[in-house]
Order: C-alpha cells, then sequence, then structure tokens
C-alpha cells in the first residue's frame, strides 16, 4: 500500500469519449484509469494495464494504471474526471455547487478486482435502479 495525493482533471481523452457514450469501452478505457509515474509503479511492484484500488476517506475504486507521459509531482497520481474519479472525491462542496478535485489523500494498493464498466459501477454503489 502506498499514499498519495489524487489529482482530477478533464483531458482531451475523456472529452472524445464521454462525447461517444459512457457506456462504451472507448469512455472506460478514457477515464477509468490513472496515471502515474514509472518511479511509482516499480515501488508498488506494478506495471501498466496492472489494476489498482484507489481508497479514500470518501470511497473506493478500481482503475487500471497507465503510464503518464507527463511529469507528475512525486507522490502524485492522476485519474480523469468521472465516475471513477468521482468515488473517491470529497463531495462537499463548501457552497461552490463544485467539490474539490485537486488535492485529495488516498492510498492505492495492487488488486486483481476488474475495473467496472460505467453501467455497472453506478448499479453497484446504488446511483441508479436494479434493471
Amino acid at each position: 500500500m502506498m499514499r498519495v495525493i489524487l489529482n482530477t482533471g478533464r483531458t482531451v481523452w475523456q472529452g472524445q469519449a464521454i462525447e461517444s457514450g459512457k457506456d462504451l469501452e472507448m469512455y472506460v478505457d478514457a477515464a477509468a484509469i490513472a496515471h502515474m509515474s514509472a518511479e511509482m509503479m516499480s515501488q508498488l511492484g506494478i506495471k501498466p494495464e496492472d489494476n489498482i484500488e484507489v481508497i479514500s476517506n470518501f470511497g473506493n475504486v478500481v482503475v487500471k494504471i497507465v503510464a503518464t507521459k507527463e511529469t507528475l509531482p512525486e507522490g502524485m497520481i492522476y485519474i480523469p474526471m468521472g465516475p471513477w474519479a468521482n468515488r473517491v472525491i470529497d463531495p462537499e462542496t463548501n457552497s461552490t455547487a463544485t467539490p474539490s478535485f485537486k488535492n485529495i489523500p488516498v492510498e492505492i494498493l495492487p488488486t486483481d478486482k476488474p475495473v467496472l464498466d460505467m453501467p455497472t459501477l453506478m448499479k453497484v454503489y446504488n446511483k441508479v435502479g436494479q434493471i
């Protein structure tokens, strides 16, 4: 297990995929991911395409690891905005109508648990009615 800081935000790929459809594999591939440095992957004994569980005081979620192309600050991971990131951010808006998507303390650990697609993620976390 490793303690890190999570930041979230929009990406070009996440934006393109959301326009195509949130229930498509393209969206999962663009938003159910965590960007991480090669050094952090080495410390955790994981590689790109492995899954990690991200745990905060607000929830947990499983995402796939991708090697970041940009330089991230030491001890930081990045998950694109979307339902996977929303599982671990603070829902409190502090009267701004928008939760904080930055500087969230999380723990990460390798896992064999699967990354859920968006419709399943919503059902598992009771966000929509059962079929």
